[in-house]
């Protein structure tokens, strides 16, 4: 199974509206791999894989982050 991350209707589904957390079925291994690389589905093993950690923005011109305990 894939995870949806992103919603969509799927054309060979009957315009059937998938939405973020659906599970879509892999009956079609290369839909589904052409859904992940336009980023609406997560693949089986990528789907409970743990986020990146992204470095928090700052707006332009800051240098610290505001804790004046530190």
């Amino acid at each position: 199974m894939a995870t949806v991350i992103k919603n969509f209707r799927e054309r060979f589904h009957s315009m059937k509206l998938y939405r973020i957390g659906d599970e879509y079925p892999d009956d079609d291994q290369k839909r589904v791999q052409y859904l992940a690389s336009q980023g609406f589905l997560l693949k089986g093993n990528e789907a409970g894989a743990e986020p990146e950690d992204k470095p928090r923005r700052r707006k332009k011109g800051v240098t610290d982050d505001g804790d004046s305990d530190a």
